[in-house]
């Protein structure tokens, strides 16, 4: 990263079961104005403990140089406030790279500011975490490494990932609602996004469909949407337990921040409306995550230290 901005590493991962859920992520953060930063955080949960998810996030003038994160590894450890926390895990995937932006184009415009892809859409992740003496093993989770970079966060987002759907594991979800800002004009929500269904990917939402736009509903705790897609539309629900949730804050390089409902074990609902017939289906392995520049009533953010 050159300049400034931001640039963020993360693996989301959960168990077969549902019970237990992960979310890494490794960051650079080059304000506009004052110092850089790196930041690693570990965040655990745990539907057997009662209580939030656990977070330990350390904050570094520099990426500590034994700090591994990209498509394949992420290795990394963090303390704080007297918790320590620790992590070696494997990301073995056989899709192909996914760049959620479409038309393409849109890597190289000024907007959107933020600029994202999944690495890994969807993978097998395995390895150990450490969070103050309790280990938590991965064998067989499901998960996906995403990479984003850009010079400001969105003025709203939504972030989700979902598979187990049903018999079919293989089967999965992924999909970016956003809001941005363009000059002192905040524009509508617009969606960038995948459903593979055996194997094959069908796209959602993009700037090319601007004659059927999204319809978006969203909060920390419930997102309704109906989207786009070639010759069919999906309509999806996802539900949220705050209580399940790990509320942050991003700091954003262009200054100030936003507040962030990270929910890794959340549940998704679809129906693939097309000319065949209608699909329903449901995703009980699901990362939700909601972000928004906007006081948001209900939820009080973490203290957690700060890029």
């Amino acid at each position: 990263m050159t300049g400034w901005g931001y640039e963020s590493w993360f693996v989301s991962a959960r168990d077969p079961a549902g019970q237990r859920a992960l979310w890494i992520r490794h960051t650079t953060h080059r304000p506009r104005q004052g110092r850089p930063a790196a930041a690693l955080w570990c965040t655990v949960a745990d539907r057997g403990q009662s209580g939030p998810p656990t977070v330990v996030k350390q904050v570094f003038d520099d990426l500590p140089a034994g700090a591994v994160a990209g498509p394949g590894r992420f290795r990394g450890e963090a303390v704080m406030a007297g918790q320590a926390a620790s992590w070696d895990l494997a990301v073995v995937g056989g899709e192909p790279l996914l760049r959620h932006l479409r038309p393409a184009m849109l890597y190289r415009a000024p907007l959107p500011r933020t600029k994202l892809e999944a690495q890994v859409p969807h993978g097998i992740v395995s390895g150990e975490v450490r969070v103050s003496g309790s280990v938590t093993a991965l064998s067989g989770w499901r998960g996906t490494v995403g990479h984003n970079w850009g010079s400001e966060h969105a003025d709203s987002w939504v972030w989700l990932h979902a598979d187990g759907f049903g018999d079919e594991p293989d089967d999965w979800l992924e999909l970016v609602l956003a809001r941005v800002r363009a000059g002192p004009a905040l524009l509508p929500w617009t969606a960038f996004g995948v459903l593979s269904l055996g194997g094959r990917r069908l796209p959602l939402g993009g700037l090319g469909r601007l004659g059927r736009p999204a319809s978006v509903a969203a909060d920390y705790a419930r997102l309704t949407a109906t989207l786009p897609a070639p010759g069919a539309r999906v309509e999806l629900t996802v539900m949220a337990d705050p209580a399940e949730a790990a509320v942050l804050t991003y700091a954003d390089p262009a200054g100030g921040t936003r507040v962030v409902s990270h929910c890794a074990l959340a549940g998704a609902a679809l129906t693939l409306r097309r000319p065949g017939g209608d699909l329903d289906l449901t995703a009980d392995l699901c990362a939700y995550e909601y972000g928004t520049a906007h006081a948001t009533p209900g939820i009080e953010p973490r203290p957690l230290p700060q890029e």
